[in-house]
């Protein structure tokens, strides 16, 4: 650690809270990616379906390959703050208030995982219009618009486990809307509030984000089909400034997190896209 920085003890619980507040992308994504984000090419392991035939006594059966393969995932990103506390050094800076300056920033970065991989699974999933679904929402046929989304998905053979539908608040109020018709399993109690977490519908844990790319009204989804994994290159600290030429008396609050999205079956990714 560089001189000068103090490790922000404890620290790496409450950023995790932030973050899960924040951000939903690791509630609808394959988290088991191997490698160290930052630093190396971080891929998952695919595992195929293996091939059966007929075995014909004293004949035998021939032989057959694994198809099953590593997907490189490629898209990493690295955020940092470095957010000056003015007058403060870091034996004096007052621990609430480099705890909320934390908190404030890792919320940012939260919005900002969302982001950029909720762009990415929209643009990496198949466009649900070509699954005879993707008209405009309304509350008279969003369920039936839900529904041709879990046939599209129950098609592609998803899981049933696992799966997941992320809605714009607009779709969320359509399926709250007591004209829908339609009753979601809430049992999760403050995931509602702490998590976007919405209810269970059709088999699917639906989530709302503000997030969503332009023109995407929903993205049903199963776990196996996107990948996210992050972690951070500089843990948060506190860097102490005074004697650096420019500031006196001063510290900053610092981290660099980095971390690594995108899609490795595109067909467990169903995207609702606007006014078709």
């Amino acid at each position: 650690m560089p001189t000068g920085a103090r490790q922000i003890v404890g620290f790496s619980q409450i950023s995790e809270q932030v973050l899960g507040q924040a951000s939903i992308i690791r509630n609808v994504a394959n988290t088991e990616v191997e490698g160290t984000v930052g630093f190396e090419t971080v891929k998952v392991y695919v595992n195929d379906l293996a091939t059966i035939a007929d075995y014909v006594p004293g004949t035998g059966v021939s032989l057959s390959n694994d198809g099953s393969s590593y997907v490189d995932i490629n898209n990493t990103k690295e955020k940092a703050i470095n957010e000056l506390l003015d007058g403060y050094t870091v034996e004096t800076a007052p621990a609430d208030l480099v705890a909320s300056r934390l908190e404030a920033a890792l919320v940012k970065m939260g919005e900002q995982i969302d982001t950029d991989a909720l762009a990415q699974i929209a643009a990496d999933g198949t466009i649900a219009s070509a699954a005879g679904t993707g008209n405009a929402p309304t509350v008279a046929n969003i369920y039936d618009e839900i529904l041709s989304l879990k046939l599209a998905l129950d098609n592609a053979k998803a899981p049933r486990a696992g799966r997941f539908l992320i809605v714009t608040p607009e779709v969320e109020n359509l399926l709250l809307d007591t004209d829908s018709k339609i009753i979601l399993n809430t049992q999760r109690g403050d995931r509602i509030i702490t998590e976007g977490f919405v209810g269970d519908l059709l088999g699917f844990s639906v989530y709302s984000t503000v997030l969503l790319p332009a023109g995407t009204n929903a993205i049903a989804g199963q776990l196996r089909g996107f990948a996210f994994k992050e972690g951070w290159k500089i843990p948060p600290r506190r860097q102490n400034l005074d004697g650096s030429g420019t500031y006196i008396g001063d510290s900053a609050v610092q981290g660099r997190i980095a971390y690594v999205y995108g899609a490795v079956r595109p067909e467990l990714i169903q995207v609702h896209n606007g006014d078709q």
